[in-house]
């Protein structure tokens, strides 16, 4: 399903921590029991009213890669330019729906058009059922100019 083993192996350890819940709570993802692919997991904190995304912790690989650290950065222009509404509504659907997504994108929007990124988007919850934080798998590679894939592809998984 995944491209990277790395992000099934993600995506089997967060529905194994949902147990029977849409998701599992921030509290029940132990760092300590994924180590192997800590570098490539990214937090995303959730805020309502108005909703806002915030970038709490971004994965040593990650940052390699897009060649930037935004940890602390909201999701907006400033980090994303004009794909910062495609970005926002993905995250959005994530909140909103309560479950996982899996995403392709040509990273061109940040003016690396031989990259691109595979990633696994799950809500997290916090005690009253609510997502509040997304968690993130992202796996990068480079294409040609020729990659068969639109800017940005994405779609919910059933877990």
């Amino acid at each position: 399903m995944f491209r990277d083993a790395r992000l099934a192996h993600l995506f089997d350890y967060w529905r194994e921590r949902r147990g029977n819940r849409p998701a599992p709570a921030r509290r029940n993802i132990r760092p300590m029991e994924i180590p192997s692919i800590l570098s490539i997991i990214h937090l995303i904190d959730v805020y309502e009213n108005p909703l806002a995304f915030r970038h709490r912790l971004i994965g040593s690989e990650i940052i390699e890669a897009l060649g930037r650290d935004v940890t602390g950065k909201w999701v907006d222009e400033e980090i994303y330019g004009e794909m910062a509404g495609e970005v926002f509504d993905g995250l959005a659907a994530v909140a909103w729906e309560m479950r996982p997504y899996r995403r392709l994108s040509r990273l061109d929007w940040i003016a690396r058009p031989w990259l691109a990124m595979e990633s696994l988007e799950m809500p997290l919850l916090d005690d009253d059922g609510r997502v509040n934080m997304i968690l993130v798998g992202s796996s990068h590679f480079t294409v040609g100019a020729d990659w068969g894939v639109a800017r940005r592809l994405s779609w919910p998984i059933t877990v």
